[in-house]
């Protein structure tokens, strides 16, 4: 007996150094799924890279508006002006004309683009339209996220339903265990009987421990994708479970869908782009038309002999005009592309319209059948614990076999599994509806 209280204790203690440190140091948390999403929404990396994309497409526009302002160019320069050499018509007879040798200038000019067929202001709104797609991609990301980190809040719920399923029947089965090894002593039930209830509560047990380790998982990828703590332990809220959604009317969600679906806005958002793409292009048709002004102060004034060694001032405003009469020809291709964009979006608008009315009908079906098998998953729960109740008196009485029991209890088992199974499958296909109308 020492020996053997030696090697528990051993072997308990050998156990306890094999677990990982994570598992001392875990922090269990219950979190309802707004709490869940909200961390999401603040933490997940890859909404973090959607917020960059609109910071850089905002920088990108405001460098756009900037095309509007007047370009202004600053010169200054020194240099050295050698003797001048003056000779005649057949170059002989040289004749050196002295310089003042020291020379500078400097140059003030700014020039304003008044005109140009609309291609700045075309450009800047394409600037526009680049950053609200980019806004648009942070949403469609963010409806995204929702969904995958939903979806793990619950699976997370609905595995932690299962092992409270797992649980009860082991405790159901260790009692049942209990009464048939006291019948056995008293002869009623055959040793058989005790065998086939340990190896039914030995297979709870072993299904209780996978669906552990898959809880482990699902919380693993929760904590990932809300950027929490990786000893976080996230416990869901079974609130979420009180109250099963109800449906609208299918084009009323279709409405919804085409008003704000991000795939349909950002395709509508292309039309534009396109729109001004051609503007654009027509655009090198167009004269440009600028305004000028320069100051220049410059030594020596070499325009005088002699040259003198003085300042000259000058100063000139004006207005400029230019057309580019190989524009007449070269552009055509480029206006043509332009067009073929226009009516390419335009039919990228009716594919993601169709899309969208494709994912939101199967949505909605899927739903509307989700719900039918919970109500079929309701009336199964029912009868199996009133099947379970019923054989068990008759087995406890001798009236039914074991076999009867066993089969009694897995139905029980399998039925509470598929209501919580069917109850989760409700909730997620109404996430599912909701995400593919855009307002997940």
């Amino acid at each position: 007996m020492k020996r053997k209280g030696i090697t528990l204790k051993a072997l308990t203690i050998a156990g306890l150094l094999s677990l990982p440190v994570s598992a001392f140091s875990q922090h269990e948390t219950k979190m309802t799924l707004e709490e869940v999403i909200q961390q999401a929404m603040t933490n997940n990396q890859a909404l973090k890279l959607s917020g960059g994309a609109i910071e850089a497409a905002a920088e990108k526009e405001k460098s756009t508006k900037q095309t509007q302002l007047p370009n202004i160019n600053l010169s200054l320069s020194a240099f050295y002006l050698g003797d001048a050499s003056i000779y005649d018509k057949d170059l002989s007879n040289r004749t050196t004309v002295e310089m003042p040798h020291f020379g500078n200038s400097l140059i003030v000019q700014a020039n304003q683009v008044i005109y140009r067929g609309g291609a700045i202001s075309n450009s800047i709104e394409i600037a526009s339209l680049q950053k609200q797609i980019a806004e648009l991609d942070l949403q469609k990301n963010q409806q995204g996220i929702k969904l995958l980190v939903s979806g793990y809040y619950l699976e997370l719920l609905r595995w932690q339903h299962q092992k409270t399923i797992f649980e009860k029947n082991i405790e159901l089965s260790a009692i049942r265990l209990h009464n048939i090894e006291k019948m056995h002593e008293q002869g009623l039930v055959t040793n058989n009987d005790v065998i086939r209830t340990k190896l039914l509560i030995l297979n709870l047990e072993q299904s209780l421990l996978q669906v552990n380790n898959t809880l482990d998982i699902l919380n693993t990828q929760l904590v990932i994708a809300c950027g929490l703590p990786e000893e976080t332990v996230v416990i869901p809220d079974d609130a979420l479970l009180a109250s099963i959604p109800q449906s609208d009317n299918i084009d009323n969600y279709l409405n919804i869908a085409y008003s704000n679906q991000t795939d349909i806005l950002k395709a509508k958002k292309g039309i534009e782009i396109a729109e001004k793409s051609l503007k654009i292009a027509k655009s090198d048709r167009m004269p440009t038309i600028s305004l000028f002004a320069a100051n220049s102060l410059q030594r020596p004034i070499t325009s005088s002999t002699p040259a003198l060694d003085m300042y000259t001032n000058g100063w000139q405003a004006g207005g400029s005009i230019s057309f580019n009469l190989s524009s007449l020809y070269k552009s055509s291709a480029n206006i043509r592309h332009g067009r073929i964009q226009v009516d390419q979006a335009h039919r990228n608008v009716e594919l993601q319209e169709q899309n969208t009315k494709v994912a939101v009908t199967s949505a909605y079906l899927k739903f509307e059948e989700s719900k039918k098998q919970l109500e079929t998953a309701g009336v199964n729960i029912d009868l199996a614990n009133e099947n379970y109740n019923i054989t068990e008196k008759k087995y406890m009485n001798q009236l039914a076999m074991l076999v009867d029991m066993l089969d009694a209890t897995n139905a029980k088992l399998d039925a509470e599994l598929q209501h919580a199974n069917a109850t989760i499958g409700v909730i997620f296909s109404y996430f599912k509806l909701l995400n593919s109308t855009g307002q997940l």
